[in-house]
C-alpha cells in the first residue's frame, strides 16, 4: 500500500498481543495492530482498510499535531498559578477541546485511508464494513471516534462520489449487509429531492479536492514536517 502510493514516510509496524480490538498510529510513525484486531477482521482487505486509517492519521500529521498541542496545554495548565479547582476546570475543557478535534481527525483519516486503499487496488467497501462492525462501541460525544452510523455513512458518500465504480462492486459480508439497510432508504430519500442531491455533490466536490490536494502535498513534502519540528524543539526545551 505505501509503495503503491509512492508516500515518502518510512512506516513499521508492529503486532501487540492481546484480545482488544484495536489498531493505532504512534508519534514514531509506528503502526500498532492488536492480535485482537487481527482475529476480528473478516479478510486482508478489512485489515487493509484498518492499516489505511491509521496510514491516514500519519499523513494527515494528526499524531505529532496532537502531542505538539498536548504537551503545549498540559506544561500551560501547570504551570498557571490557578488553585485546584481552576485547574481542574481547564483540565476538563482542554479534554473535550482535544476530544471534539479528534473525531474530526477520525473522519479525515477515513477519506485519506480510503485514497489509499483504492489507489493500492482494495475495496474500500472493506473499511465500511470493518468499521461499521467496531466503531457502534465508541460513544458520539465523548468518544475520539465518530458514532458507527455517522462514520460509515460519512465514508461511504465519499467512495459513491469520488470512486463510482468501486461502490458498484459492493461488498459482501453481514456487516456490510447490516450497514446499507441502513444507509439505503437515506441514499434513496437524497437521490429523490434535487436539493439535496445538489447540496451533497458540492459538499463531496469540495471535499475530494481538498483530499487530492492534501494527499499530493504530504507526497512532495519532507518526512519532518512542521508538527514534527515543533515537538522535537518542545522536547528539548523540557529536558
Amino acid at each position: 500500500m505505501l509503495a503503491k502510493n509512492n508516500l515518502p514516510t518510512k512506516i513499521n509496524f508492529k503486532v501487540i498481543e492481546t484480545d482488544e480490538v484495536n489498531a493505532f498510529a504512534n508519534a514514531d510513525k509506528e503502526i500498532c495492530v492488536y492480535t485482537g484486531m487481527l482475529k476480528f477482521v473478516q479478510n486482508d482487505a478489512e485489515l487493509a482498510g484498518v492499516i489505511a486509517h491509521e496510514i491516514g492519521h500519519i499523513v494527515n500529521n494528526h499524531v505529532a499535531k496532537q502531542n505538539v498541542l498536548g504537551t503545549i496545554t498540559a506544561t500551560a495548565i501547570y504551570n498557571a498559578n490557578m488553585d485546584s479547582r481552576l485547574k481542574a476546570g481547564a483540565n476538563a475543557a482542554n479534554n473535550l477541546t482535544m476530544l471534539k478535534m479528534s473525531r474530526t481527525e477520525e473522519y479525515e483519516a477515513d477519506v485519506t485511508g480510503v485514497d489509499l486503499m483504492t489507489k493500492a487496488g482494495c475495496n474500500p467497501l472493506a473499511m465500511v464494513s470493518v468499521l461499521y462492525k467496531i466503531s457502534g462501541n465508541y460513544a458520539d460525544f465523548t468518544s475520539t471516534h465518530p458514532s458507527g452510523d455517522k462514520r460509515t455513512m460519512y465514508i461511504y458518500d465519499y467512495i459513491t462520489y469520488t470512486y463510482p465504480a468501486k461502490a458498484k462492486l459492493g461488498y459482501t459480508s453481514d456487516s456490510y449487509k447490516k450497514f446499507m439497510a441502513y444507509a439505503g432508504p437515506i441514499v434513496k430519500e437524497r437521490n429523490a429531492d434535487p436539493k439535496k442531491l445538489a447540496s451533497f455533490k458540492k459538499k463531496q466536490a469540495k471535499l475530494k479536492e481538498k483530499r487530492i490536494a492534501k494527499l499530493e502535498k504530504y507526497k512532495t513534502a519532507k518526512q519532518s514536517n512542521g508538527w514534527d519540528k515543533s515537538l522535537n524543539v518542545i522536547k528539548f526545551l523540557s529536558e
